[in-house]
């Protein structure tokens, strides 16, 4: 049997590919798998996913970010927290014992009787209050029922002049490929520093299987002040090409809002990640509009 060629180097990195490609591969199987699930039931509102590979990114506040900024016009913008620390509604200044789609499960309800309205305009389907116990049978229930998502939005009656943002659990979720099966724009997040980039590879496989165009990175809390936070996200733009979307700065009042109960973007001068914000938004608008277009002509 011939020795294996290459340095040590080279061959864990022939390791890698392998390893990503093979989950492509399964990711595309999946994704496939859901989209033949869910297309006769696509909600007509514009749908926008926010992931990530691990926690502590921002996502959350991300989305409570954009849920404010890109309410619609003439229809609702409503947040959907699929992800069990039910942090969204602290957010958006909601009590944390607010029922939310947890409840509905474990007393048959409709999403629409869950629905909680906040100050800011913007609808919000909190998780809920939860324990381990009702994550797993949350979990065996997506796995025995794929449409499970698509049945329980078709309960809000979502318009084509309606947006939903739906914030994911970190990480690759049951809720993953339904949620990226409906997504008209997918945004991943990831942090400036090397363990988010340790974990980019898998993020990029799970979103491979989607049209060009369809998703985007933003690399959150970039620390103007540590030349190791600027250099990766250079780094991070670089490999990322035209997925890259945008980077928001480290910004301590965001947090400073969110332990006052302040909503940022009602002060009277933009912080720099609010400012950052709002440009984010103007992308996800158009990139949404262009796609729903698209989708349209063909």
């Amino acid at each position: 049997m011939e020795a294996p060629r290459g340095s040590l180097s080279e061959r864990l990195q022939a390791l890698a590919r392998e390893r990503r490609s093979q989950a492509e591969a399964h990711n595309r199987r999946a994704l496939d798998r859901a989209l033949r699930a869910q297309s006769a039931q696509r909600p007509q509102a514009r749908v926008i996913a926010v992931l990530s590979a691990k926690g502590g990114v921002g996502k959350t506040t991300l989305v409570a970010a954009l849920g404010k900024l890109l309410q619609r016009p003439a229809g609702r913008t409503l947040v959907l927290d699929l992800d069990a620390q039910n942090a969204l509604v602290s957010h958006l200044q909601l009590p944390r014992a607010s029922a939310g789609i947890n409840q509905a499960r474990l007393h048959d309800l409709g999403w629409s009787e869950v629905l909680c309205h906040s100050a800011a305009g913007v609808d919000c389907l909190p998780f809920g209050p939860s324990n381990a116990a009702d994550q797993r049978a949350f979990e065996a229930q997506l796995a025995d029922n794929p449409s499970y998502l698509m049945e329980q939005l078709a309960d809000l009656e979502l318009g084509k002049d309606d947006l939903l943002l739906i914030d994911t659990p970190s990480g690759a979720s049951p809720w993953l490929h339904p949620v990226l099966a409906i997504a008209d724009q997918v945004l991943a997040v990831t942090l400036a520093d090397a363990a988010s980039y340790l974990v980019l590879d898998k993020l990029q496989s799970w979103l491979a299987p989607l049209p060009a165009g369809h998703c985007a990175f933003l690399v959150n809390q970039v620390d103007a002040r540590n030349p190791l936070s600027e250099d990766m996200s250079e780094v991070l733009r670089q490999q990322l090409g035209s997925q890259w979307l945008a980077s928001v700065p480290l910004d301590h009042q965001l947090g400073e809002a969110l332990a006052f109960d302040q909503d940022p973007f009602q002060q009277t001068v933009d912080s720099p990640a609010c400012q950052a914000l709002r440009s984010v938004a103007a992308d996800l608008a158009q990139r949404i509009e262009q796609h729903r277009e698209e989708t349209s002509a063909s």
